[in-house]
């Protein structure tokens, strides 16, 4: 047997076998047993996963200190979100469904609801751990969820890089501790759901792919070194519509900081017209996402900025956070 190694396509392979399909398989077996969960607590997985593929150590500290070590003093964050092994639900009675069971172990119904909402947890306590959330070189963001949840056979294993300096990071952390988090009586963590507007406004790289097949082979689609790391895009902004705290204020907000009026009309139809203006003109993706980062956050941080811990500010004027106005209207 080949040793594992850092850096390693076949390393990270072999630890997803040794550490996640065969403790998986296990579980399974004696979830059928005991009626227990089948889920295995995978943040710990996640940070094995991301030092395979990355090549860095961890810090051997599990859930307290740096969970990557970099060179020159650096470290990394690594965050995991684990959407397989949810228990669902029978659609028909309402009873309790295992991800491992095909159909409702009371009335057999095959009508299954299959829940996939679990996020990433950004845990600040207190005013100390805030003014550390920026110090990280980077979050790691690890996500294994199903291709399809509806035909829950095929799991995917995604890494995502994240700049904690990008807009729509820091932003957005200064927003959910001095507003969301300071009015909140349950103080909770930050929740970071995938593949939603806060998640997309992060510019996330994603570093790493994997396939899991319904015959637990491996098919590896995005390896540092073998292939080219791919950034998340920016969905169609129309499709953002619901979000509450895009209002139409302030995308007329971000049309003006990139140069563009738009018409006054209903909030999909304004989306849909800043969309067909930066698709013909051919707007720089960073951009785009910064500046609607901007437009989003701003107003709402603004006012807490002076409050920030010194060295807190410094990184972020260092960054190019601290301007009004990133980009001017022409």
């Amino acid at each position: 047997m080949t040793s594992p190694t850092l850096g390693s396509l076949k390393s990270s392979e072999l630890l997803i076998k040794d550490l996640y399909i065969e403790l998986r398989q296990k579980l399974g077996v004696w979830a059928n047993v005991t009626k227990q969960t089948a889920q295995a607590r995978m943040g710990y997985i996640g940070q094995h996963l991301v030092s395979v593929v990355t090549g860095y150590p961890g810090g051997r500290s599990g859930a307290r200190g740096k969970d990557l070590v970099l060179p020159d003093g650096e470290f990394a964050e690594i965050k995991t979100c684990y959407r397989v092994d949810q228990l669902g639900k029978c659609n028909f009675c309402k009873a309790a469904v295992s991800s491992i069971e095909s159909e409702c172990p009371n009335c057999k119904s095959n009508d299954i609801k299959r829940n996939d909402d679990s996020k990433w947890l950004i845990g600040i306590q207190h005013d100390d751990e805030f003014e550390e959330v920026l110090k990280p070189k980077y979050y790691y963001l690890v996500l294994f969820d199903f291709v399809d949840i509806k035909k829950p056979d095929t799991i995917r294993a995604s890494i995502w890089r994240i700049d904690p300096l990008a807009p729509g990071f820091a932003y957005c952390i200064i927003d959910y501790y001095k507003n969301i988090k300071a009015n909140s009586r349950s103080g909770a963590p930050f929740n970071l759901w995938p593949f939603q507007l806060k998640f997309e406004l992060m510019r996330p790289l994603l570093i790493y792919r994997s396939f899991i097949l319904p015959d637990n082979t491996i098919k590896t689609q995005v390896f540092p070194g073998e292939h080219p790391a791919e950034h998340h895009p920016l969905r169609q902004l129309q499709d953002f519509s619901g979000s509450q705290n895009l209002t139409v204020d302030k995308i007329h907000k971000f049309a003006a900081m990139l140069g563009f009026k738009l018409p006054n009309n209903s909030k999909k139809a304004i989306l849909k017209a800043a969309q067909d203006k930066i698709t013909a003109g051919k707007f720089e993706p960073d951009m785009v996402v910064d500046t609607l980062a901007h437009a989003l956050y701003w107003v709402e941080i603004e006012r807490h900025i002076a409050e920030l811990q010194p060295t807190m500010r410094e990184q972020m004027d260092a960054a190019g956070l601290l301007i009004r106005d990133i980009y001017q209207a022409s």
